[in-house]
């Protein structure tokens, strides 16, 4: 009768168990680059500041103190209209996209998704969102206001 020792049992190498971890490593990256591409073909982002065409509209359709709601780039666009001047500012959350409200009373935009707050200027009051919201440009030529680049 033949008895093995356990210490002569054979054990798997160390360089298998490697070589198994940074192949699972090299599909998970595969994997993850093979995803954004089909993303990036299937879904192409049309949504940028750079296509825009500049929103033209009268002035006498935002009254001063009052807001006007415009789509920019396909993004919403709220315009604010103040005794000193006019300021536009993309409606869309900088924490995680979702589209903020103006609130005329506190003169503050609201994001409800996680309560982020900014004030009339864009910049951060409070909550989560870690930059100010998108200022785009206003120009005022005439009884005329156009937003965005020309």
């Amino acid at each position: 009768m033949t008895t093995t020792n356990p210490s002569q049992t054979p054990r798997p190498s160390v360089f298998t168990a490697r070589r198994q971890f940074i192949q699972l490593g090299l599909a998970a990256v595969g994997a993850v680059w093979l995803g954004t591409w089909l993303q990036s073909l299937l879904f192409p982002s049309q949504n940028t500041s750079q296509a825009a065409q500049p929103v033209s509209f009268p002035l006498a359709d935002l009254p001063v103190g009052g807001t006007k709601a415009i789509s920019y780039g396909g993004l919403p666009v709220l315009v604010l209209r103040t005794p000193e001047d006019l300021r536009a500012f993309s409606l869309v959350c900088t924490h995680l996209g979702c589209t903020v409200q103006w609130q005329a009373g506190g003169k503050e935009f609201y994001c409800p998704c996680h309560g982020g707050r900014y004030d009339e200027f864009g910049d951060v009051l409070s909550g989560p969102p870690p930059i100010p919201l998108e200022q785009i440009p206003v120009q005022v030529k005439g009884q005329t206001v156009t937003v965005g680049e020309m």
